[in-house]
């Protein structure tokens, strides 16, 4: 009786998630998870109507458990997967690489998890390679964003090296002037 219970729980829970009701499919998620703790589809479901509010930790901890005790592959597959997308959400990358991973152990003929895993380690990897240019912004801080103070910068260490070179071209001919006389070839 308690499974059958729990099954209707869990339909009346599929609606209201169909029909954007979160709070509503949650709790009748967990009544179904009262009458049958072991119900990994209760479970999946419930930490699905989780993300869907927003509570990500609670959601995590769900598809941990689907992900630990469940047998079937596809679940296992689907909860680590939605977990990863859990953590992208929380702006967690190495969690949701690592995440997006185990989903690829379940079910590694599964495209769109590796695409997902490629477009998380591309950005994984653009925020490492933006952090040093970040970390050294602070220095720089003195100069304004736009940079017209470094332009007339340039222009002015551009201009004192023309005139160095100018005295030294001076300076040249005049001991070239001194030192030999022109030659009239």
């Amino acid at each position: 009786m308690n499974a059958q219970q729990a099954d209707n729980y869990v339909y009346k829970g599929n609606e209201a998630y169909k029909k954007g009701d979160y709070n509503k499919a949650i709790e009748s998620y967990k009544d179904a998870l009262r009458q049958k703790p072991a119900n990994d589809i209760a479970r999946f479901n419930l930490a699905n109507a989780l993300f869907k509010q927003n509570q990500l930790e609670e959601a995590e901890k769900n598809y941990n458990e689907v992900s630990k005790k469940s047998d079937a592959a596809s679940l296992k597959s689907g909860a680590s997967y939605n977990k990863a997308l859990a953590y992208i959400k929380a702006n967690n990358l190495p969690e949701a690489i690592a995440s997006f991973k185990e989903a690829l152990k379940e079910n590694p003929a599964d495209d769109n998890t590796r695409e997902n895993l490629q477009k998380a380690l591309d950005e994984l990897k653009k925020q490492q390679q933006s952090q040093p240019q970040n970390q050294k912004q602070p220095q720089k801080s003195n100069q304004p964003k736009n940079h017209p103070l470094s332009k007339d910068m340039m222009q002015q260490k551009f201009n004192e090296l023309r005139n160095q070179e100018n005295q030294l071209q001076q300076k040249l001919q005049s001991k070239s002037n001194t030192e030999q006389p022109e030659k009239d070839w």
